[in-house]
């Protein structure tokens, strides 16, 4: 698998999750970012060869590389209990999302990154009817792609109940949900289901959802790319948790204050 562009191979380097049989740049190391590679891939004794813009375009094609370009291994897909396992681990009320369908590399890239950013804990997504973890989902989530777990399933309703039983909420956007996410309380482990470009969530997955929440919107056009829709629940699942802390936060120091003024010595 090759890993292209000055971010996507940064961060790969960073991570350390990834096996590199080399590194292969332009030779025009003064721009921003190549030196980091060159020192990263040092220090991990990666190969690093300088050959021709042309060499670089024969092994991405049209992709827009940058100039620098990774041999490496594949990302390491988890299975979906080691997924449900690590997410535990890093948080106690973890947050997921289950892709039904995205196709579209660059939206499966930005949705990554978002994921990322916004702290769910993982990407679950199918096997077939599916982008696959391409070099253009690497390039397109600008590195996030390294430190999300993705785990691919065959049959995404199974994956639901599974998620139940280990303790998750299902939340299913849809643009007929009963409520929207900004009335909705996103509490506890929660997977959220974000379906497709075209079809948007299965019928039989909707119905096994335990709820169904929408977006709202007030212009002429009632639709949203894939990718900017879920940066927005991501951001409202991050948004509604933090409230929750300082809410909490204030309350403790509230009792914390009451008493002192009781018991000043």
């Amino acid at each position: 698998m090759i890993i292209y562009g000055i971010n996507p191979l940064i961060e790969a380097l960073r991570s350390g999750n990834r096996r590199f049989v080399r590194i292969i740049l332009s030779g025009r190391r003064s721009r921003k970012g190549v030196n980091e590679i060159i020192r990263l891939a040092e220090d991990r004794g990666i190969r690093v060869d300088e050959e021709g813009i042309g060499n670089i375009d024969k092994i991405c094609g049209s992709l827009p590389h940058q100039g620098v370009v990774g041999i490496v291994s594949e990302k390491r897909i988890v299975s979906l209990d080691d997924l449900i396992d690590l997410s535990f681990k890093e948080e106690g009320d973890p947050n997921i999302v289950i892709l039904d369908g995205v196709e579209d590399p660059r939206n499966l890239g930005s949705i990554i990154r978002s994921a990322e950013v916004f702290g769910m804990r993982g990407v679950i997504i199918p096997k077939d009817r599916s982008v696959g973890l391409t070099a253009t989902v690497a390039k397109a989530s600008a590195g996030a792609l390294e430190y999300i777990h993705v785990a691919k399933v065959t049959n995404i309703v199974q994956v639901i109940e599974v998620l139940k039983g280990r303790g998750f909420w299902v939340v299913g956007i849809d643009m007929k949900g009963e409520t929207d996410i900004y009335s909705f309380r996103f509490e506890g482990p929660i997977a959220v289901v974000i379906g497709g470009e075209s079809r948007g969530i299965r019928r039989l997955v909707a119905r096994k959802c335990d709820f169904l929440v929408s977006i709202p919107m007030i212009g002429r056009i009632n639709s949203l790319n894939v990718s900017v829709a879920s940066a927005i629940i991501f951001y409202e699942i991050l948004r509604q948790k933090a409230m929750k802390e300082v809410n909490e936060y204030r309350f403790s120091d509230n009792k914390s204050h009451k008493a002192k003024r009781r018991n000043p010595g």
